[in-house]
């Protein structure tokens, strides 16, 4: 019985609160914002946006990623993404 309440502890614990594993990290500069961030969230990595003006990024389809952090390559659980308007012009 004590055995059995150990092992349901420790299967409770090791769900809660981990970090991902390490991916490596795909090339999504010049990408939209929107394509970006969900390739990375299929690959099971965080995000992070940098820049987005006053008000921050609202329509993410109107912004692109000018470049990433880490490079592309490099293995990572967060990807920052420094973002830019795209220019409609």
């Amino acid at each position: 019985m004590r055995s059995a309440l150990v092992i349901a502890l420790v299967a409770v614990l090791a769900g809660c609160g981990g970090s991902s594993r390490p991916t490596r990290v795909p090339n999504v500069r010049y990408e939209r914002l929107d394509v970006a961030e969900a390739r990375l969230d299929a690959r099971g990595l965080g995000w992070k946006e940098i820049g987005g003006g006053t008000f921050g990024v609202i329509v993410r389809s109107n912004w692109y990623v000018r470049e990433q952090i880490p490079a592309p390559g490099h293995t990572a659980t967060t990807v920052r993404l420094v973002v830019e308007r795209c220019d409609d012009d």
